[in-house]
């Protein structure tokens, strides 16, 4: 068994162009580091370029914290949309189904899934299938008893202390992140949606469960956190879980913090890197090519 223990963490230095993955894109998670400094400030600066149904949303937000992730979550998703089009994000609108699950407005094949908690936010895109995201600090995790959200079989095959912290965290974001991939989210009940981590796997820790199909990795964040990503494309599910792992392919990468603002090398290993939103200059409109957030590509 792969234990959460082993989840990887971000390579020592940046290397965004060392990712291999397809062209054109299919899948994109992207997390903000809300102790970046100048996070409060792109909020701003993206709030007025989000739907009038989102502001709303956020307003309603009582803790300022909690306002800023909210936004910088939807940007997020906003982005790895644009990105897997091949458009500007300012063009898209997110909307809302009957169940509450975000989409983009007028492009059915997207999914999306979006997630905050303490320093992070989150987001999930993929074209042509469905994905779930999920985020959480791994000591919120460790105050409640395994009996509320672990099955038997789960309990039974926790690691040893201190590794069974971090697993628990990871097992909440695995089950988090299938009941948005399903859109039930947590009327589905946690208890249902059990999971096992499979064999001697590289790159993220991948896990599967009988409650939906898909390929479920998990991912250790800086700070105390795990974050994980389920995928589910129908068919090609079998070969998803090979790509991401034997491949490499689905690896988060840590980049430059927000404030860091250059010209960049063309030519250089940045080239692809994203857009970004300066606080004292949120051009919002204009390609970037500052990375400052972790980035997972499929």
């Amino acid at each position: 068994m792969t234990a959460a223990a082993d989840l990887p963490g971000p390579p020592d230095a940046p290397r965004f162009g060392g990712v291999t993955a397809p062209r054109p894109r299919s899948s994109l998670v992207l997390a903000y580091d809300l102790h970046t400094p100048g996070a409060e400030a792109a909020a701003r600066a993206v709030l007025p370029r989000l739907s009038a149904d989102d502001r709303e949303r956020v307003a309603r937000l009582r803790r300022p914290g909690d306002r800023t992730r909210a936004v910088l979550a939807r940007w997020l998703a906003l982005r790895g949309a644009a990105r897997l089009l091949g458009t500007p994000w300012t063009g898209l609108r997110l909307a809302r189904d009957p169940r509450g699950r975000p989409y983009v407005v007028g492009r059915p094949r997207l999914s999306l899934s979006l997630a905050h908690s303490g320093r992070y936010a989150v987001a999930a895109v993929v074209h042509g299938g469905r994905v779930g995201v999920d985020v959480e600090e791994v000591s919120r995790v460790a105050a409640l008893p395994d009996s509320a959200y672990l099955t038997p079989a789960e309990i039974s095959a926790l690691p040893p202390a201190p590794h069974g912290t971090e697993s628990r965290a990871a097992l909440w974001t695995l089950k988090e992140a299938a009941t948005k991939l399903t859109g039930e989210g947590l009327r589905a009940g946690v208890r249902r949606v059990g999971f096992r981590y499979r064999e001697a796997t590289r790159g993220p820790t991948v896990a599967q469960t009988s409650y939906t199909p898909g390929v479920f990795t998990a991912h250790r964040l800086p700070g105390g956190y795990v974050c994980a990503v389920g995928l589910d494309r129908g068919p090609e599910a079998g070969e998803q879980a090979e790509e991401m792992t034997e491949r490499s392919a689905y690896v988060m990468h840590l980049t430059r913090p927000i404030q860091e603002h250059r010209t960049p090398d063309p030519g250089g290993p940045l080239a692809e890197a994203d857009d970004a939103v300066a606080p004292e200059r949120p051009e919002l409109d204009e390609e970037e090519n500052d990375p400052h957030i972790w980035l997972s590509v499929n």
